[in-house]
């Protein structure tokens, strides 16, 4: 048994050290005492040594933790039942949850506790943390619907060694593999629940009432095209404002219409993706998988007014300067500062890039690994805004009228257009030298 189990992930004999074992090998662990543990890489170590608990998983690295996982090879649940619950009665729970029937269940030295195994067809390559996350996930699922020990969930746990004295069912002639167990695991995932936003519609009319929309809704996609249709028709739905509950009806009464329906697994995962609105339906799309056109027929009405178009990139401008008025200096990053501000991201860099070509406001970079753009409003339009907050001189005309120049303040000088600028201060050096 452990010889058929664990003969793809350690080899028959090994002329390298643990630290040179090829990636398709893997470290097991071997222990009479579960914090005493020992390494074990090579077939012959495994059968020869007669340890009390192994892994059922193999390591790359001299640890057992769960992210230095390698292969899994089986996943293994812990029944702590009444003392006279026979292996029948295990399997019972198995049947009740859904789940492929263990090929190996272990009699534990206390009476009513056994060990269940799901040994994989092929042992399953850990590659990425992402797959390791869900083997962890699919382990906790098996162990609630089961009802089993819920503090003994892990691949790396310490499991019972098989051996022919506390082996109470075998089965050599099947294997669960691991598509089995996703499949069953995507089917009982619980549903997130979405918040049913109100949608911001402005033009009235639905895809659905168009060729392609009425075409959609039958069940009359062929096998090929079943999830092109099945989220076609979910996202035309979705962008109709139809109910999330009613669209999970739809969807699932149109795949039961089909000559050869998706498995349930499938439907439930093409709802999950409509919900999550990060698409919609495209005429486009809608037209080329039904043939027919996808053109929308309805009329508009005005959306609802709003106090403040924050979109408006001279709103944006505004803002910017009033908040470096206030602070002075800023020195967070754009994505930091857009958020402070409750602005869009690429709005705020083109009004940024904007006011610097205008002279408005000045940018310096620090150098180094830790380097960082501070922003700051430029000295001439400081200045700028002196000259316009000045009070004017008693008697004094307004600055501009109609585009001309009039009179000045009491302070500053008055400054001319070159064209007369010399014949004016030539007059004033008469009159009043």
């Amino acid at each position: 048994m452990l010889s058929e189990v664990y003969a793809h992930v350690m080899p028959e004999t090994s002329p390298y050290k643990v630290n040179h074992l090829k990636k398709d090998h893997g470290l097991v662990f071997g222990s009479n005492i579960k914090s005493d543990p020992r390494l074990l890489w090579t077939l012959p170590d495994l059968e020869s040594k007669d340890y009390t608990y192994i892994t059922a998983s193999t390591f790359f690295a001299r640890r057992r933790q769960r992210r230095h996982v390698r292969h899994v090879l089986a996943f293994v649940c812990d029944f702590d039942t009444p003392q006279g619950t026979t292996t029948e009665d295990i399997l019972d729970f198995y049947h009740a949850a859904g789940l492929p029937a263990p090929e190996l269940i272990i009699a534990t030295a206390t009476p009513g506790h056994y060990q269940s195994w799901n040994i994989l067809s092929e042992p399953l390559r850990i590659r990425h943390d992402i797959l390791l996350a869900k083997v962890s996930k699919i382990h906790e699922a098996m162990v609630e619907a089961l009802e089993a020990d819920p503090c003994a969930v892990g691949v790396e746990r310490w499991v019972r060694r098989p051996t022919m004295s506390n082996i109470v069912y075998t089965d050599n002639y099947s294997r669960t593999t691991w598509e089995e167990l996703s499949k069953w695991y995507e089917a009982r995932r619980p549903i997130k629940a979405s918040k049913e936003e109100k949608h911001k519609v402005v033009y009235i009319g639905t895809l659905l009432a168009t060729p392609a929309g009425k075409r959609i809704q039958e069940s009359a996609a062929e096998k090929g095209e079943r999830n092109r249709w099945a989220y076609g028709l979910g996202l035309c739905l979705w962008d109709a404002g139809i109910p999330s509950p009613e669209i999970h009806t739809k969807l699932h009464a149109w795949n039961k219409d089909l000559k050869e329906p998706l498995p349930m697994a499938e439907i439930e995962k093409i709802y999950r993706s409509v919900i999550a609105g990060r698409h919609h339906a495209s005429p486009r799309v809608l037209s080329s998988i039904t043939g027919l056109s996808a053109q929308i027929k309805g009329w508009y009405k005005w959306a609802k007014p709003r106090d403040r178009r924050r979109d408006h990139i001279q709103e944006i401008k505004d803002d910017i300067i009033a908040d470096l008025q206030q602070h002075k200096t800023v020195t967070e990053t754009q994505k930091a500062w857009s958020e402070r501000l409750g602005v869009a991201y690429r709005t705020l860099k083109e009004a940024l890039s904007q006011l610097r070509q205008k002279g408005i406001i000045e940018a310096q970079t620090s150098r180094g690994k830790y380097a960082q753009s501070s922003y700051s409003l430029s000295g001439g339009y400081l200045i700028s805004l002196t000259y316009i907050n000045l009070p004017a001189a008693a008697g004094a005309e307004t600055l501009f009228s109609n585009g001309i120049l009039k009179g000045h303040t009491a302070i500053s000088p008055l400054k001319g257009t070159l064209s007369f600028s010399k014949e004016h201060s030539t007059r004033s050096g008469t009159e009043y030298g």
